[in-house]
Order: C-alpha cells, then sequence, then structure tokens
C-alpha cells in the first residue's frame, strides 16, 4: 500500500515550551477557581445602619416587611377551533 513516513521528532525547546504553556495554564485554571472574588480587597460586610426588629415592629428596622405589588394574570386568550375539528370544515 502506502509508505508512511514518520513524523519528524519535536525538538527540545518545542517541548520545553509546550511543558512551560501547559503548567502555566493549570496555574492560572486554579488559581482563579480557588481565589476568593474580590480577594485582594475584602472586608468583612459592614453593621448595618439600622437596629434589628424589636418584637412586634416590621418596619424601620433590619428584618423588616417589604410591601410587594404584584398584577393579576391575565386571562389565558381563547383558543381558535381548528377546521379540522369544526363541522363547517367537513
Amino acid at each position: 500500500m502506502y509508505e508512511v513516513e514518520p513524523l519528524p521528532a519535536t525538538p527540545w525547546r518545542r517541548r520545553l515550551l509546550i511543558l512551560a504553556c501547559a503548567v502555566a495554564t493549570v496555574y492560572m485554571i486554579l488559581s482563579q477557581v480557588t481565589a476568593r472574588p474580590g480577594a485582594p480587597d475584602w472586608k468583612p460586610p459592614a453593621t448595618a445602619d439600622k437596629p434589628r426588629c424589636a418584637p412586634g415592629q416590621t418596619t424601620d428596622c433590619v428584618g423588616g416587611v417589604a410591601t410587594v405589588i404584584v398584577t393579576p394574570a391575565a386571562a389565558p386568550a381563547p383558543v381558535p377551533a381548528s377546521p379540522a375539528a369544526s363541522p363547517a370544515g367537513r
């Protein structure tokens, strides 16, 4: 059949470059996966400006009640009858 020529050997400099790129890629991926978001300037959360709610208090405090306004759901659109199902379509 066909005679297949073997590929030339990869030079040692190219192998070293491939190895360095692989190590740098692994390092970058691991450092991004294990790093905390905003790690250099991370600070603990500040205390709340408002005090926590006293028993029975529901407004103007941390943990109070929020008013939510929701619109009612729209009525479903009527489904037109298909021509095959109607008696006039026969």
